[in-house]
């Protein structure tokens, strides 16, 4: 690898004016060479209107001198050191462009965010990700996957820094390149930023071709043909005319096919064009047909191969098609489909066979205007056929489109307004002929009998398995930062770095916590048996000019959601979850123009080694307070089914602290209500795995999700998400094809805390979640340790008490040994709790003694955002009676 010299920019870089006059926060705690996520306080006017938590900025602390490098909400990132001498941000290297002022050009940070990737004693690592330039108002323009930003800080402790710039790229093999990597290097001081050089990577990168099966010719003379056995390059040639096309899309991914290699089109971005003036003309007959496996079934009708005017759809149902020219391809339910406009009309013809997924299929179609008969075929038998007008067949003057049709909205939507989108077939196509004869009967089932001699070969069929991410299975308790994989075609779409998502995982327990971008970073839980459940997020309907629901899951590309770990040691992980509530097509619920600020959620999960999360869920809105905060869904990957999950008998329990319980089925519809016992506050889902998902919380009411069922399933199933990149809220799920979601109930928690007024106004809720092996008494003991948690007294050498929003005694030591009482007791019993001591300002971890004894304990420290030393105990104890504790 070479790397070129670009500039060098010798002693300061200044990008924006400075007064040369430092703001360092008296109040930090600097000295120590790390980093910590903290709230850079100013007196910038937009403060007033932040809807952040505690943790939006970061500050590296170099050490000495009172040096800091920092990255600030303020400059929508952009990074300054910082110094009693004065204040120099780093060179803009990507000009930056949004709906803000020059120095913080994304004024909400709506694209714009942070990760503290790695704080050691040698090395900090911070990755910055942005979009550089948008187009302000509701909704924002200008996202798009390959638009945004990832830069990386690897800082030394010594000041050196080597800071890395990628942009996105149309394919992923550029994006994968390291050449598309800038490098700069410069030095931190006491005065400036010094000796910065950019320079960019030189690096070829070679394509190995893929190894196809054999080849089989054909005897027939088609007047256009695909044979798609380059196996190499982003480009494919027709072969009767030599024309050579580009293979649209994010990879070009070559397979083998039923001879030679075949192509991968991934359901969204594929096709190949051939240019109208170049098509054949074809007039009196005509057969089309190609090889074909799908990988999944098409949202609606999706071309194999076409020639159609491709007019607009109507939605108004008494509006049928009309378009000029040929199709032959398959619909919404798998099933192959021919068109043909003749005597001015767009005839259908659909085979009487739904294709099987992961499997080869011959397809063709025939038209003769002497017979006046439309046939089509699969596996080279005729299946059906038509007769229809005996007249010359209506051509299109637009392209031959391969693979991709246009815009339609899916079938079976939930709502009459879902918007028509893009999307192309997702599957292999292979050999792909066009005669202007009607090929027989007998020669159709030929062609197709002239491959079994590769039969064996594609027998099993050259795509990736689709099986949801599941870690990197440390087996070990905590969070760590991934790059989950779910299958090659899926993830080529995606230009996003080595840490874009987040898992969980536990010493013992093998269920996982993962925040992932495939589901827009809505928070999984996934048991022992890869099935993952959900307990969804905050949700508005309507609002600002927005169509239909508004809510994270309509962020499917992952443009302003995201993921960050706060706190990751042996004692608890702290995960963080911000986004905003935006319909489909991006519009943000109660935007104000004034301020740029919409509804924000941003949601904390601590998470400790027993398993359990307690989420503290924060909602900034100045609009109508019906949001919604819980729902109960299973998610299901594909091939699996709602009932493969969820047993219908027993299948939900709901209980309250006396041990009460009600069970519901969900056989062959769902229960009318979820309401009794009175009091409930612990719902129980029966899950097919060991591990069951556990809601706990201080239930206001439940009730049953029991409409948008259909023959599917009995619990209501959809498949516009997780993972689908189209714009809808609502898609009933036909087959298990596809990745999907149930649903069952909703509670509603109480509110936690909230302001109704001012230019911050928000409400928050609290719930606690986990996927158990328990029996319903023991999950009673642990929803009273929680909801009705036994209080601290006598409490010397520190101040505090229980943070139910941490699940934890939250302390804050001021000198010599710390010592306390809990008042437990049957009614409210300790049970596995965190002690969180502030102001711990040491390198050295606790003793923890109980009732006399020292326990074996977890423990980490990690900096708190005002640069102190906090100390995380994780005591793992069950006491129904007085408890004494002595910390020193």
């Amino acid at each position: 690898m070479k790397m070129k010299h670009i500039t060098t920019l010798f002693i300061y870089l200044f990008l924006y004016a400075c007064d040369n006059k430092s703001s360092i926060n008296p109040h930090l705690a600097l000295g120590e060479f790390g980093a910590f996520y903290t709230r850079i306080h100013t007196e910038e006017p937009f403060e007033e209107y932040s809807r952040v938590r505690k943790h939006p900025d970061i500050i590296v602390d170099l050490g000495k001198d009172e040096m800091t490098f920092n990255f600030w909400r303020g400059s929508s990132y952009l990074p300054y050191l910082e110094t009693p001498e004065g204040r120099w941000f780093v060179q803009e290297v990507i000009e930056r462009k949004g709906d803000g002022p020059d120095l913080m050009p994304d004024r909400t940070n709506t694209f714009s965010y942070v990760q503290l990737i790695s704080s050691t004693e040698k090395e900090v690592v911070v990755h910055w990700r942005y979009l550089p330039v948008f187009e302000g108002g509701n909704p924002q323009k200008g996202a798009a996957p390959d638009k945004f930003v990832d830069e990386y800080f690897y800082i030394k402790a010594n000041g050196e820094v080597k800071r890395t710039i990628k942009k996105g790229t149309k394919r992923i093999d550029e994006w994968n390149n390291p050449a598309s990597s800038l490098v700069q290097t410069f030095k931190l001081s006491k005065n400036g930023i010094n000796n910065a050089e950019l320079t960019e990577q030189s690096h070829q990168v070679t394509l190995s071709p893929i190894k196809g099966n054999p080849i089989i010719n054909s005897n027939l003379n088609p007047v256009a043909w695909w044979k798609f056995d380059e196996g190499e390059t982003n480009y494919t040639q027709e072969k009767i005319s030599g024309i050579i096309s580009e293979l649209a899309g994010s990879k070009t991914l070559w397979r083998k096919g039923v001879s030679g290699t075949a192509v991968q089109f991934d359901g969204y971005y594929s096709e190949i064009t051939l240019a109208a003036e170049k098509t054949p003309k074809i007039s009196e007959a005509i057969t089309l047909e190609s090889w074909v496996a799908l990988g999944a079934y098409p949202w609606s009708d999706v071309p194999i191969v076409q020639q159609l005017d491709d007019g607009p759809e109507e939605l108004a149902e008494s509006k049928a098609e009309n378009d000029r020219g040929y199709f032959l391809g398959v619909d919404g339910y798998g099933t192959p489909l021919f068109k043909l406009k003749i005597a001015g009309k767009l005839e259908q013809l659909k085979a009487d066979k739904k294709l099987d997924r992961n499997s080869w299929y011959h397809v063709a179609a025939t038209y003769d205007r002497t017979s006046g008969l439309m046939k089509i075929f699969v596996n080279g038998k005729k299946v059906r056929q038509k007769v229809i007008a005996k007249t010359t067949i209506e051509l299109s003057e637009k392209d031959i489109r391969i693979g991709k049709g246009k815009d339609r909205r899916p079938i079976r939507p939930v709502r009459k307004s879902t918007f028509s989108d893009s999307y192309s077939l997702d599957g292999l196509i292979d050999e792909i002929k066009i005669y202007d004869i009607p090929l027989s009967e007998m020669q159709v089932a030929a062609s197709y009998s002239s491959f079994k001699p590769n039969a064996a070969y594609f027998a099993e069929v050259d795509m990736d398995k689709r099986v949801f991410p599941d870690g990197e299975q440390r087996k070990k308790f905590g969070a760590y930062y991934t790059h989950l994989k779910f299958y090659d075609v899926y993830d080529n779409m995606w230009r996003i770095g080595d840490h874009s998502d987040v898992v969980v995982e536990f010493d013992d327990n093998p269920c996982k916590f993962i925040f992932w971008r495939g589901v827009s970073y809505i928070p999984m839980m996934a048991n022992d048996k890869g099935q993952w459940y959900s307990n969804e997020f905050n949700e508005t309907w309507g609002k600002s000019g927005g169509n239909g629901c508004m809510e994270p899951m309509s962020d499917k590309e992952g443009y302003t959601n995201h993921a960050r770990i706060i706190e990751n040691t042996p004692a608890r992980t702290v995960v963080h979850w911000r986004y905003p509530l935006i319909d489909v097509n991006h519009v943000m619920a109660n935007y104000n123009d004034t301020t740029g600020w919409c509804d924000w959620s941003d949601w904390y999960y601590y998470i400790y080694p027993d398993g359990v999360a307690v989420k503290s869920m924060k909602l900034w809105t100045d609009g109508e307070r019906n949001h919604e905060w819980q729902e109960s869904m299973a998610i299901m990957g594909p091939d699996q089914h709602p009932e493969d999950i969820i047993h219908t008998k027993d299948a939900l329990t709901m209980m309250n602290l006396k041990g009460e319980k009600a069970t519901y089925d969900w056989i062959n519809k769902p229960p009318q209500s979820v309401e009794e016992p009175k009091g409930q506050c612990i719902q129980y889902i029966n899950y097919t795995g060991k591990y069951k998902p556990v809601t706990i919380g201080d239930f206001v009411y439940s009730d049953v999700y029991n409409g948008e069922v259909t023959s599917y399933s009995v619990f209501p199933t959809w498949n516009h998400w997780p993972i689908a990149q189209m714009p809808s809220d609502g898609r009933y799920a036909i087959y298990p094809d596809r990745t999907a979601h149930s649903s069952l109930t909703h509670v509603r928690p109480g509110n936690f805390g909230g302001v109704q007024n001012g230019p911050t106004p928000y409400y928050e809720k609290l719930l606690m979640e986990a996927m158990l092996d328990q029996e319903f008494d023991e999950l009673v003991t642990l929803a009273k340790s929680w909801l009705l948690a036994p209080q601290i007294v006598n409490l010397r050498g520190a101040v505090g008490k229980f943070a139910p929003d941490q699940r934890a005694y939250v302390l804050n030591k001021e000198e010599g040994d710390i010592s306390f009482s809990i008042e437990a007791s049957e009614e409210n019993p300790f049970l596995n709790a965190a002690i969180i001591l502030k102001s711990w300002d040491s390198k050295k971890e606790a003793v923890l003694i109980i009732n006399g004894k020292a326990l074996p304990t977890k423990q980490g420290i990690f900096r708190d955002t005002n640069g102190t030393k906090t100390l995380a105990i994780w005591v793992e104890f069950a006491a129904n009676e007085k408890i004494d504790f002595i910390i020193h």
